[in-house]
């Protein structure tokens, strides 16, 4: 057995309801839509949160609702972070490690993008997608993994929240796409790289899914979904359900896949 080969014992708490009992997770892009669903499950499974976001207002009512729904305000911190900026980047590491120690699980949620027809995508529109969706989580990935690294023995996990635009064609969607596929290679890149140290990096790929972000963003948003083959569009809980799984200690021979929950909307 090596030295990164988990313990029987260290795995033995999977089985009870807090699998992240005690452990430090970061969730960026948490305060609305996916990544605080995501972040509502993993406090439920016993975390201790490091809530980011780049809207102050919009995050701090995102920390009040997690610190009510815990009861237990020292569990919930929140940090404004632009993942686009390499130095708000690092602030939000060095703030997340200084409230709340060590980092066992990052989840890089953080990522948008617009609909632009090809032939009239602006060279700033592609920069500002790949900025945020490729560049920044690149960045986040390789700090957190830097920070991990050398603690041998603990859940340590990075889960990429990706996209299965990234696996098809849909029109306008032509930087989102394109970045969304480049972070599926380096989770597997980084995988790879990582696997000796017991670090484990995952994708998570969402299909379609109702927050009020892609509803009104989407004027198609319900003729869509209903092309889904199990005939509706995801929810955040559904997302966060195979979050948990990836981030937590249940998971801990898998690492460089792309877990795609979607309903089947990319079998077509």
């Amino acid at each position: 057995m090596t030295q990164n080969t988990p313990t029987y014992e260290s795995l033995a708490h999977n089985t009870n309801a807090h699998p992240l009992s005690g452990q430090h997770v970061l969730v960026t892009g948490g305060s609305e839509g996916i990544g605080y669903g995501i972040a509502e499950r993993l406090l439920d499974a016993g975390g201790t949160l490091t809530l980011a976001a780049r809207r102050p207002q919009v995050l701090d009512d995102a920390v009040e609702r997690l610190r009510t729904r815990c009861g237990d305000a020292a569990r919930v911190t929140g940090v404004v972070a632009d993942i686009r900026d390499a130095d708000s980047i690092a602030a939000m590491f060095d703030t997340a490690q200084d409230r709340n120690g060590p980092l066992n699980v990052l989840v890089a949620n953080a990522g948008s993008g617009t609909v632009v027809p090809f032939l009239d995508l602006t060279r700033q529109q592609w920069q500002d997608c790949i900025d945020l969706n490729l560049t920044g989580t690149f960045l986040c990935v390789q700090a957190a993994a830097r920070s991990m690294v050398d603690r041998a023995g603990e859940n340590r996990s990075i889960v990429v929240v990706s996209s299965i635009r990234a696996l098809g064609a849909r029109p306008s969607l032509v930087p989102y796409g394109t970045a969304k596929a480049g972070l599926n290679q380096l989770v597997r890149l980084a995988a790879y790289e990582l696997a000796s140290t017991g670090v484990r990096v995952n994708a998570l790929s969402p299909g379609i899914t109702a927050t009020p972000l892609t509803q009104d963003r989407n004027s198609l948003f319900e003729e869509r979904a209903a092309t889904v083959p199990m005939g509706r569009a995801g929810t955040p809980a559904d997302m966060a359900a195979a979050a948990l799984y990836l981030a937590s200690p249940d998971s801990s021979f898998v690492t460089g896949t792309n877990l795609v929950v979607d309903g089947g909307e990319s079998l077509y």
